[in-house]
């Protein structure tokens, strides 16, 4: 009997998985992770963090994002700490066979690469980084998965373009990802007295309004519905600093001025 299997061969440097992994972590929680990869035998390698750490929240997060279970949290968090610079190899692979969109066979490590074997097409294109991820709402949210911006808008103007109306639209990404996905802006932009930001499958969705309905809330204005750009929600979130700024350090002031009134009424 002919038992010889054929298996491709993929090597991967360290220092590119290091990259594939970092990129990942960096869009799913939400801010810049540099990684490094290292070996530390033939059979076991991982990469750690080389500005941050995972808590141990994170690591959850994540584990449940790549389908683990309760046996992979117990082998990756650590029982005398909330949070760790590395990350487990189960979790490594898992987050990698995501990115590679790959699954294979058998591995092993040198001193400088991964190798795996399986069966792949030829030929075969390695990603360069996803760009679809996000964390927001301590949630990871893949935005292929969510309505496209013209259906969006399109289902939410059809329904009186209201709050309502939107809470309505939105309530199955509440049940399938235990927020609503969208989020008030209180704040105006100069053309309009506030906005919703909304995800959807090409960005974040930016919904205008000026006038407030007793009972169905804020009324959209369909012209204001657009995609924003870096540079627009650069604008908002240096608005709503400022604002909040300005606020904190009133209500301060506030606080200090009774805080103060009432000593000196019971002195």
């Amino acid at each position: 009997m002919n038992n010889i299997e054929s298996f491709t061969t993929l090597k991967l440097e360290l220092s590119r998985v290091a990259w594939y992994l970092g990129n990942l972590l960096s869009a799913l929680l939400g801010r810049q992770i540099t990684c490094v990869a290292n070996a530390e035998d033939d059979s076991y390698w991982s990469i750690s963090a080389e500005n941050d750490r995972f808590s141990n929240t994170e690591v959850v997060e994540l584990i449940q994002y790549v389908g683990g279970d309760a046996t992979m949290i117990r082998r990756c968090i650590p029982p005398d700490a909330n949070s760790s610079r590395s990350l487990d190899m189960d979790l490594c692979r898992a987050l990698l066979k995501h990115v590679l969109k790959l699954d294979w066979k058998q591995e092993f490590v040198t001193k400088d690469a991964l190798w795996i074997l399986g069966h792949w097409p030829e030929p075969m294109k390695l990603p360069e980084m996803d760009e679809n991820l996000i964390f927001i709402d301590a949630k990871i949210i893949d935005c292929r998965k969510l309505m496209a911006k013209d259906m969006f808008i399109e289902k939410l103007f059809d329904d009186g373009g209201t709050f309502t109306a939107l809470t309505d639209l939105c309530e199955e990404y509440e049940v399938s990802f235990g927020t609503p996905l969208y989020w008030m802006h209180p704040y105006t932009d100069g053309l309009y007295n506030g906005c919703y930001f909304v995800l959807v499958q090409e960005g974040i969705l930016a919904l205008s309004y000026d006038a407030i309905d007793w009972e169905d809330h804020e009324q959209f204005e369909r012209e204001s519905a657009r995609l924003c750009s870096y540079e627009e929600m650069y604008d908002f979130a240096h608005e709503f600093q400022l604002r909040t700024t300005e606020m904190m350090n009133t209500l301060n002031s506030m606080l200090f001025f009774l805080e103060r009134k009432e000593e000196l009424n019971h002195a």
